[in-house]
């Protein structure tokens, strides 16, 4: 099993597949086990990464500080131990902090991000609209707040298992230890539409059906910025990839082709 190093513990991830890198990085209720419906799918064209954030899975932090900030880092030893030199970004929910982060200040190492179920780590006047849209939900239950309420009552076996693959964790929704967010809003606009004019392809997607969803965070961020895909998916939930896979797959693959094709 490939743990890579850090300076605060041991990063594991895992590696399945051929082909151009493939980082996949999961939100506050996963670690590398929930895509297991991705991994699949992917690797018949792309080097897949899972990854187990710190405080996640079996990654170990030797200090006890649970912060999104130590994720970038996390990133770096992962992309240095498997020998990658350029890599994909695929995030969701929590991933997108790490990922939008590290992205805007490594981009000779990413060649592209597909960013979903969050803006929480845009800055400026985003970051404003987006506290607004948590402040509606807040009253949330875990549960209501990651899986709608069709799929609760529908899939309990699919249930059960979101639920059991977080129970791994050491942070995250309902686990023993708070994590801190220093990333949230610590993007500034400015930083992504530099990163894109570096080369790097930037997509941000917008779930339809999305409780987190404040829409005129969205509609301002394509006004601030024309340059990304900020692209709206009918329907889709957050946690699409878990609930609805075929839909979450096709999408992630129609950006893929097209960021290659152009590249």
């Amino acid at each position: 099993m490939p743990y890579a190093s850090t300076g605060d513990g041991q990063v594991y991830y895992e590696v399945n597949g051929e082909g151009p890198a493939l980082v996949l990085l999961h939100g506050g209720g996963g670690n590398h086990a929930a895509w297991y419906q991705q991994v699949p799918h992917f690797k018949k064209k792309y080097q897949v990464i899972t990854v187990d954030l710190p405080g996640f899975g079996l990654s170990r932090i030797e200090s006890g500080r649970f912060d999104t900030g130590t994720h970038p880092e996390a990133i770096q030893a992962v992309l240095d131990h498997a020998g990658i030199d350029l890599a994909f970004l695929v995030t969701q929910s929590l991933g997108g902090y790490s990922g939008l982060s590290y992205t805007v200040n490594n981009t000779d190492r990413i060649a592209g991000l597909i960013m979903t179920s969050t803006l929480g780590p845009v800055g400026d006047e985003i970051s404003e609209l987006n506290a607004k849209g948590r402040e509606q939900v807040k009253h949330l239950s875990v549960a209501d707040f990651l899986l709608t309420k069709e799929f609760q009552a529908e899939q309990e076996e699919r249930v059960h298992l979101f639920f059991q693959v977080g129970s791994f964790n050491q942070t995250g929704p309902g686990r023993p230890n708070r994590l801190r967010n220093s990333l949230q809003g610590s993007v500034p606009v400015q930083q992504i539409r530099d990163a894109i004019k570096a080369g790097v392809h930037i997509t941000i997607l917008e779930g339809g059906a999305d409780v987190m969803v404040y829409a005129p965070a969205y509609a301002r961020l394509r006004e601030l910025l024309p340059e990304a895909n900020v692209q709206l998916v009918e329907g889709a939930p957050h946690s699409d990839y878990w609930e609805n896979p075929e839909r979450f797959n096709a999408v992630v693959d129609e950006i893929l082709d097209g960021a290659y094709r152009a590249g």
